[in-house]
């Protein structure tokens, strides 16, 4: 929060002139004119008591800024009614009534009402009246500057959290994905080599990206090339359905890593062998909304005992990125599994 001494000036002069516009406008001697008037505030605003009070504006706003951010409500009033107003009092005196006198020969209060009692509790009343510009915009400026600083935190939770979520899929991705090139190098396989060349084009993907939102066609194409890699690890043709939408406008964007883990899933605990249930994935974009299917048979012979950590990873990405504008649909029953994601995307 920054000192703003000079937007105070403004504010404390613009209130100082509506206190005394009322006076001037209920004026009813026959010398009212325009230029009585300009007379009038040059008067008003060049007078000790108008400098006075502006110095004991900016005092009491430095008072709140400096004490009740560290030290509370309590302290910074107890010091400010115990030891502000009393300086503040003081000075109008040493500056009206000793120094102006001195040079003036004139009192700015009547000598008969010049008592301490009179001219203490006088004083106290217009402080506290002129001190509640000061307090008040600091009230305003501290408010304000409060919500700026939860919404700042709120953001680096936000972006702390993502950042968590996005290292977790790396290892997750890589280590499944090794294990499928580990058994295709230990069978033999002629799918070793481009497995390998595969996994690493999805790595430079995954690790070179750092955007919050890539463009669609980038993710498609990572969608393909993971669905290639799973594929290259079967020692038979696995039943599949897929149709992803060919023409995508490259201005359309979504979030990265948001498709795989569904798909992965689906490689991971489905049953590919069933011609009535194959693997279905589908994605396409009507109007300005991406719809992306992905449906399996399970395989019940494949049970992760350490569970995944995919699918609430991408749960808590979609609610972190885009809270208000996506649908996600699980169903699943004892033998199948179906996702259906909806998301509102701009092109």
């Amino acid at each position: 929060m920054r000192l703003k001494i000079p937007i105070l000036i403004a504010c404390f002069c613009t209130f100082y002139f509506l206190s005394h516009s009322a006076g001037w406008l209920n004026r009813t001697d026959k010398t009212w004119g325009f230029a009585v008037f300009i007379s009038d505030i040059t008067k008003v605003f060049i007078s000790p008591s108008f400098l006075v009070f502006l110095l004991d504006n900016i005092l009491t706003y430095l008072l709140f800024y400096f004490l009740y951010p560290n030290k509370g409500i309590i302290v910074t009033l107890s010091l400010y009614l115990l030891i502000g107003l009393p300086i503040m009092i003081g000075l109008r005196f040493v500056v009206e009534e000793v120094i102006l006198f001195y040079i003036t020969g004139h009192h700015n209060y009547n000598p008969k009402y010049l008592t301490l009692k009179y001219y203490v509790f006088d004083n106290l009343y217009f402080t506290i009246y002129y001190n509640f510009v000061s307090i008040a915009f600091f009230g305003v400026q501290y408010e304000r500057f409060k919500k700026l600083k939860e919404k700042e935190l709120k953001l680096q939770a936000r972006n702390a959290e993502l950042s968590f979520l996005k290292s977790q899929i790396n290892p997750h991705f890589l280590f499944n994905n090794l294990n499928n090139i580990y058994t295709l190098v230990y069978q033999h396989s002629a799918n070793a080599l481009p497995a390998i060349s595969k996994l690493s084009d999805l790595l430079r993907y995954m690790l070179y990206q750092k955007d919050d939102f890539v463009p669609l066609v980038r993710e498609v194409e990572y969608l393909h090339n993971f669905i290639d890699l799973q594929l290259m690890r079967y020692d038979y043709i696995p039943e599949r359905a897929i149709n992803i939408q060919a023409d995508i406008d490259p201005a359309i964007k979504i979030i990265p890593l948001s498709l795989i883990p569904f798909v992965e899933n689906s490689f991971k605990h489905g049953n590919l062998k069933d011609p009535e249930h194959p693997l279905t994935i589908s994605l396409k974009i009507k109007e300005n909304t991406l719809i992306f299917k992905v449906g399996n048979q399970k395989n019940e012979n494949r049970k992760d005992a350490t569970g995944g950590i995919g699918l609430e990873n991408i749960k808590k990405r979609l609610e972190l990125l885009n809270p208000a504008k996506y649908n996600l649909i699980i169903d699943e029953t004892a033998t199948y599994f179906h996702i259906e994601l909806k998301m509102v995307i701009n092109g």
